[in-house]
């Protein structure tokens, strides 16, 4: 059995830090060095970011549905 560690002898904690990377977004044979947030934004595959302009897309829709409807009924 495998007891604790004292304080001590504990490893130090890792900490999740990217500041020593530098990200690169290839266009045409070009490098382009891009900021570690833009990075996480393309990083995301293209269907979860159809899926997330069609959610907007519908939630639009939605909400001019309900302005249409509640402008109607007000003229009304």
């Amino acid at each position: 059995m495998h007891s604790p560690q004292p304080p001590s002898r504990r490893p130090p904690r890792a900490f999740d830090d990217d500041g020593d990377y530098e990200y690169y977004w290839s266009f045409v044979g070009l490098d382009i060095r891009i900021p570690r947030w833009l990075a996480e934004i393309v990083d995301v595959p293209l269907i979860v970011r159809w899926e997330i302009f069609l959610v907007g897309v519908c939630t639009g829709l939605v909400i001019a549905a309900a302005a249409v409807l509640v402008a109607f009924l007000s003229a009304t």
